[in-house]
């Protein structure tokens, strides 16, 4: 019974010792957190579970108040100018003026099936509407629609709502999408025979993105390397 306490008193001096801490450190999500916060995070959970083991929770406490400190430390470091480039990432722009950046995709490991999720993630359907697209430090991406494109409200022009369907990808990064083809019930053949219409030869080395709006108008994106 005796150990059964001590035990449960170490578990409790630990969890709220750590909670404490953890609430000291940063108030950002886990998917808003740069990279040493991540980093410190994964080293406190080992630090604070060590009295667990071997029952020494002064050990605990020193490791997780320096872990702590370097965190807030850093913290500090990274909102200097000159400094911040060394411990957050930088914005990368991934569409500019309306082509996009094979390359910088390619560093960010971002794949246009990624690239598609995020801009509808932000209210953009189509990927041929955006002007420009960054990929901030925090893994979120911000999204500047052609002036052409900026939203203008139903109630603004006195009409109502009417339901559309969503612009579907047919062919990502020079890959045909071929579940998508089904789904709209064309095939290969189709999508080839309307790229050839609009000068491609070779879809595979010349679309980055090519995919049908709801009217049925196909829009195509070429690769700029």
């Amino acid at each position: 019974m005796k150990i059964v306490i001590t035990y449960s008193i170490r578990v409790i001096l630990v969890y709220f010792f750590t909670y404490l801490s953890t609430r000291m450190m940063t108030k950002k999500a886990i998917a808003e957190m740069t990279a040493y916060e991540i980093a410190g995070v994964m080293i406190l959970a080992n630090v604070a579970a060590e009295p667990l083991v071997d029952k020494v929770v002064i050990k605990s406490i020193y490791g997780v108040g320096l872990l702590v400190a370097l965190m807030v430390l850093v913290g500090r470091l990274a909102v200097i100018n000159k400094l911040t480039m060394f411990f957050e990432h930088t914005a990368t722009i991934i569409i500019e003026n309306g082509n996009i950046d094979m390359k910088a995709l390619k560093k960010l490991s971002l794949s246009m099936n990624q690239l598609k999720g995020l801009l509808r993630e932000q209210g953009c359907d189509k990927v041929s509407d955006v002007q420009t697209a960054i990929f901030e430090p925090q893994g979120t991406l911000s999204v500047f629609l052609k002036g052409e494109n900026k939203p203008v409200t139903l109630k603004d022009l006195n009409m109502s709502a009417s339901n559309e369907t969503i612009t579907i990808p047919l062919i990502l990064d020079g890959t045909i999408q071929h579940s998508n083809l089904k789904h709209i019930g064309k095939d290969e053949n189709w999508l080839i025979s309307e790229l050839k219409n609009k000068g491609i030869e070779d879809f595979v080395k010349e679309v980055a993105i090519a995919e049908l709006d709801p009217s049925w108008k196909l829009i195509i994106l070429r690769k700029y390397n």
